[in-house]
């Protein structure tokens, strides 16, 4: 009884088991592929609020500025309707219209840095989104702005001594396009990222006269929108272009790169969006992303 016992124990697993055993290791892999996704987001997000920290600065001080000037037009209007209605000159009535009218524009200028403010928090609020990818009407060359510069500030904020000429050629007939917010602002965030550290290696190699840029392109064309993002940094040597979204591949050293910015960019392009992807280097010369969404 005892060997026929041992025979049975050493007997081969079942097609059932196998399939069984299969299904749960491919949830444990989601498992795992989902838990990398939110780190690498995490890592995102920790990079993303320094450049935040730095670009609130701005609207927050026309806003502090605009609404100081602001209360001493107030007290200057004030002073001039104190005045006894027989006292009022044709040159007072002058001055009081034209207060109105600087304060009238300085209240323009609150609100509009009061929205970019807002937008920018909305920004990062939305990089925390765990409830999956929600499309909504969004304005993609505002967006397009507004993480480039919040990618560049972040990269100044790990390198004082960086810099690059952010440059924009935005298609005006381009506005609202259905996008994932959040999804799409962690493709421009990777995009440029990564363009900031091609050229800022390149720059470290002090090539004379060498003068770094990123441009960032919109197009409509018909039922699609095109966007590129360009930089003339490092490059990337052609025998790699093809594994550059594979998950965990990455050009730069040790350290530097999670291998997941691009991997994710792909799928929020082609899955989330039903887009595509495309890239064109040239070692030491340049190198350009071409994403294609539905307009």
């Amino acid at each position: 009884m005892e060997q026929q016992k041992d025979n049975h124990a050493d007997s081969p697993p079942t097609a059932t088991s196998l399939h069984t055993g299969i299904e749960e290791l491919n949830k444990e892999i989601e498992a795992y592929q989902q838990k990398i996704s939110e780190l690498s987001k995490l890592a995102d997000i920790g990079q993303l609020s320094a450049g935040i920290l730095h670009e609130i600065k701005n609207p927050v001080s026309f806003v502090n500025n605009f609404s100081r000037l602001s209360q001493g037009l107030v007290e200057e209007l004030a002073e001039l309707l104190d005045k006894p209605a027989e006292e009022v000159s044709e040159d007072d009535k002058a001055d009081q219209k034209d207060l109105l009218d600087a304060l009238s524009k300085n209240l323009v200028k609150i609100n509009e840095n009061g929205k970019r403010i807002e937008r920018i928090i909305q920004g990062m609020l939305l990089q925390t989104r765990t409830d999956g990818a929600y499309l909504e009407p969004t304005d993609l060359n505002q967006l397009l702005e507004e993480f480039s510069k919040l990618a560049y500030q972040g990269a100044r904020s790990e390198d004082k001594e960086f810099n690059v000429t952010l440059k924009y050629d935005l298609d005006p007939l381009i506005k609202e396009v259905k996008l994932s917010r959040g999804d799409f602002g962690r493709v421009i965030l990777n995009l440029v990222n990564n363009a900031c550290y091609a050229v800022n290696e390149r720059a470290k190699r002090q090539i004379e006269k060498y003068d770094p840029f990123i441009k960032i392109t919109s197009k409509k064309r018909n039922d699609r929108i095109e966007v590129r993002f360009e930089d003339n940094g490092i490059g990337i040597p052609a025998d790699i272009v093809s594994k550059l979204f594979q998950p965990f591949f990455t050009t730069k050293p040790h350290g530097k790169g999670t291998g997941l910015g691009l991997s994710l960019t792909y799928s929020t392009i082609v899955e989330t969006h039903q887009g595509t992807i495309e890239v064109a280097s040239e070692l030491n010369e340049r190198t350009e992303f071409l994403i294609i969404i539905p307009a």
